[in-house]
């Protein structure tokens, strides 16, 4: 019985390091999400979301 369970817990553990090998080289890491968008009139930085710019108040669509 106890040979049984270190079997099974040693193919377990085989298996699960194999699944994680396979699993890093098929899959690219996605790119991340844009969270800032360039204002139009002086060029910085704002939140994706602004509906204004706050440095130079002007409207953002």
């Amino acid at each position: 019985m106890i040979n049984f369970l270190l079997t099974a817990f040693v193919v377990f553990i085989v298996v699960k390091q194999m699944n994680k090998l396979h699993r890093k080289k098929d899959e690219p890491a996605a790119p991340a999400a844009p969270t800032t968008k360039i204002c139009p009139h002086c060029m910085s930085k704002i939140h994706i979301q602004a509906d204004k710019c706050p440095y130079c108040t002007s409207d953002v669509e």
